[in-house]
């Protein structure tokens, strides 16, 4: 293979990987929103690509659950269900009880001081009603905490449940856009996770999952 080859091939990858990632962010950011048909042509000239990449995305986005195909042809957004937020909503409570149980014995001091920084930020956000900006700390924070269970298999699993829970966080901010509980929750998890209190921390996620969980339900609830 001389490098002409080598270079086109990793043009080309990188272009897929462009158009994967820009669809992907739009539907879990909610520009794209829930049964919105996805149009190749308009997406192909919006991401200055072909309509080949853009083809791939739908089919790679279609196994992780973000897109669907029409009967009369074509992909469109993916909506919610209330049996896919009970598996997920479900799935996510028990892992990430466990992490944090795990978490209450083992988190550092840096972590401690990291997961203490970004309930400061989502504070401050709160103020400033930045609802971008908190979402993405809200993520960090859970983040910080799967990793302070020192658990590779479990954070793997967990990071599988990422781009689903980062899509229930946009809905329930819009639909609940007081997010003061969040923070109270975080801060008790601290509190938990800096006493070394295994249980109590493992108890306080699942009330945390059970909340968000209500909250998207409500919301379908209104839709359909």
């Amino acid at each position: 293979m001389d490098m002409t080859d080598s270079r086109e091939k990793k043009k080309k990858k990188f272009l897929r990987d462009r158009v994967y990632t820009g669809i992907k962010n739009s539907i879990i950011s909610g520009e794209l929103e829930p049964r919105k048909r996805l149009i190749e042509e308009t997406l192909a000239e919006a991401m200055q690509a072909s309509r080949t990449p853009v083809r791939e995305a739908f089919r790679k986005l279609e196994e992780e659950g973000l897109v669907y195909r029409r009967p009369r042809g074509g992909y469109a957004v993916k909506g919610l269900t209330e049996d896919e937020v009970d598996e997920i909503f479900g799935l996510r409570s028990i892992l990430e009880g466990y992490a944090g149980f795990l978490a209450a014995s083992r988190i550092t001091r840096d972590e401690l001081k990291g997961l203490k920084d970004i309930v400061r930020q989502q504070e401050a956000r709160l103020k400033e009603m930045d609802a971008e900006k908190f979402i993405e700390l809200d993520a960090e924070f859970h983040d910080v905490l799967h990793k302070a269970a020192k658990n590779r298999r479990l954070y793997t699993l967990l990071q599988g449940l990422k781009d689903h829970m980062y899509r229930y966080r946009v809905i329930i901010l819009r639909y609940h856009p007081k997010p003061g509980v969040a923070v109270e929750d975080h801060k008790k998890l601290v509190q938990g996770l800096e006493a070394r209190k295994a249980r109590q921390v493992e108890s306080l996620i699942r009330k945390h999952m059970t909340r968000g969980e209500k909250l998207i339900k409500r919301k379908l609830q209104q839709v359909i």
